[in-house]
C-alpha cells in the first residue's frame, strides 16, 4: 500500500474537548498575563484607598475642630460642662419655651430666655454685649414688683454671644431683666440692658 495518506500520530497532549493543550511557551505567556492582572488590581486598590484615606483624615480634622470650638465657646462664656448639660436638658423638654427680644436690629443684638417649667430651669442667651471694665451684667427675675438676682453674664470681648444658666424659681417669674450693676447689688439699678416678659 501507498504511504502517501498515512498521518504520523502526534505526541502533543490534548484537553477533554480534543483541543491541543497549551505548550510551554503558551503557559509562560499565561502566567505573565496573570501576573500583570494582579499588578493592575493592586494599583486599582491603591488608587481607591488614597481618596478614602484622605476623606477619613478630613472628617477627623473637622471633628477635632468642632470639639475644640465647643470647648473654646464654653471657656469664653465662663460656663462649665455641667451648665452645658443643664441647657441641653432644658432644650429636651416637651414644654421648652423661647422668648426673644431685639436689643439693636442694626447689629442683630438679641436677648433670649430659654426655659422649662417641667424642670423649673432657665437660661439666658445674649448677643452683642460690650465688655465691661468695672460693673457686671446682672440677671434678675421680676414677680409682682419684687426682684431676685438669678445670674450674671461674663463678656470677654465686645459683641460676643454669651449665656448663663439661671437660678431661682422660673415658674413664678413674670419677666427677666438684664442690668449693668455692681457685683454686690441687691436690686436692679436704672441701667437696664434688656427686659424679657415671660
Amino acid at each position: 500500500m501507498s504511504n502517501e495518506n498515512h498521518i504520523e500520530p502526534t505526541n502533543a497532549p490534548t484537553t477533554k474537548s480534543g483541543k491541543s493543550a497549551p505548550n510551554e511557551a503558551g503557559e509562560t505567556n499565561w502566567e505573565e498575563h496573570k501576573a500583570q492582572r494582579k499588578l493592575a488590581k493592586k494599583a486599582e486598590k491603591k488608587s481607591f484607598s488614597r481618596p478614602v484615606a484622605a476623606i477619613v483624615a478630613v472628617v477627623a480634622v473637622c471633628a477635632s475642630v468642632a470639639i475644640a470650638s465647643g470647648f473654646v465657646g464654653l471657656i469664653e462664656n465662663g460656663n462649665q460642662l455641667p451648665q452645658t448639660l443643664q441647657l441641653a436638658q432644658v432644650n429636651a423638654q416637651a414644654d421648652v419655651t423661647r422668648t426673644q427680644v431685639v436689643l439693636d436690629s442694626s447689629d442683630n443684638e438679641t436677648a433670649t430666655v430659654v426655659w422649662s417649667r417641667n424642670v423649673d430651669t432657665a437660661a439666658i442667651i445674649v448677643e452683642g454685649l460690650a465688655k465691661l471694665d468695672d460693673d457686671t451684667y446682672r440677671v434678675w427675675y421680676e414677680a409682682a414688683g419684687e426682684y431676685t438676682a438669678v445670674g450674671e453674664l461674663s463678656v470677654t470681648h465686645d459683641g460676643s454671644e454669651v449665656w448663663a444658666m439661671l437660678t431661682g424659681d422660673i415658674g413664678s417669674a413674670q419677666s427677666v431683666i438684664v442690668t449693668i450693676d455692681s457685683a454686690d447689688a441687691t436690686e436692679p439699678g436704672s441701667d437696664i440692658v434688656a427686659e424679657i416678659e415671660l
